[in-house]
């Protein structure tokens, strides 16, 4: 298969990823692009912070024509986030990729965890604190965004859930929303690095864009507590291949910023 196919192909994966499960942007496009298309981990992680904004912007409309998006948090969590990301990107820029992930890999599984375990947890114990909460949130996300690569999915959502109490399909589109600030200023700052693979953002972008429509209403329609299960068993598999780090693809690219495909 041609990289052009491979870039659509991954494009629409991750973009039903985002829209059926939140998890379109880093969570899944990271290994894809690595493992199947041979970037290295930073450009990757460049790569798909860039492409996540389809994803978010998509998912957000689609999310919100149906009622399922908590606008506060676009405020109350995106600017933490937005402020976050890049420092943690500068900080992290250095750092081995094995270790990027596996740390990717280890948020993933806590974020599974975390959902199995809702209905064992006071889901909604933080309505009362609303607003700090997501400032938290906010915190959380921006740093792990900008270490890893993965624009909110994994962290966001479960945190919205069982903090504020939110039905899965609200936390999923509040997390799309909400990702948007640190999507941008995470993007600044991996161009600044030249981490950004621009030349395969416009197959990525079009696979995404119809992926994540179709994940979206797909989503909308799904009981609450399939959707969740179906979020944390995703997460569960994508967790444990990442921290297992064995490659899929032996190929890595080290061709220079702007010549990917």
């Amino acid at each position: 298969m041609s990289s052009h196919l491979r870039l659509l192909a991954s494009g629409l994966v991750g973009g039903l990823g985002g829209g059926l499960a939140s998890l379109g942007g880093g969570t899944l496009l990271i290994p894809l692009l690595t493992e199947w298309l041979g970037m290295s981990r930073l450009a990757a992680r460049g790569t798909a912070m860039a492409a996540s904004f389809f994803t978010a912007v998509s998912g957000t409309i689609t999310y919100g024509l149906h009622g399922n998006v908590d606008w506060r948090t676009l405020f109350w969590t995106g600017l933490p986030a937005l402020v976050c990301a890049p420092l943690a990107a500068r900080l992290s820029a250095d750092w081995p990729q094995d270790l990027l992930r596996r740390l990717f890999g280890v948020v993933v599984l806590l974020s599974a965890a975390a959902l199995l375990a809702r209905g064992d947890l006071h889901a909604g114990f933080a309505t009362g604190w609303s607003l700090p909460w997501m400032v938290l949130v906010g915190v959380i996300a921006g740093t792990v965004a900008g270490v890893v690569g993965v624009s909110g999915g994994p962290v966001l959502t479960p945190l919205f859930a069982l903090g504020l109490g939110l039905t899965q399909q609200l936390a999923q589109g509040s997390s799309l929303v909400s990702r948007l600030p640190a999507i941008l200023s995470g993007v600044a700052e991996n161009q600044r690095e030249g981490s950004v693979r621009w030349r395969a953002l416009p197959l990525l972008g079009l696979g995404i864009v119809i992926g994540t429509v179709a994940g979206s209403i797909l989503a909308i329609h799904l009981p609450e507590h399939i959707l969740r299960s179906l979020f944390a068993v995703v997460l569960i598999l994508l967790g444990l291949h990442e921290i297992s780090g064995r490659p899929i693809h032996p190929h890595i690219d080290h061709r220079p910023h702007g010549t990917y495909p």
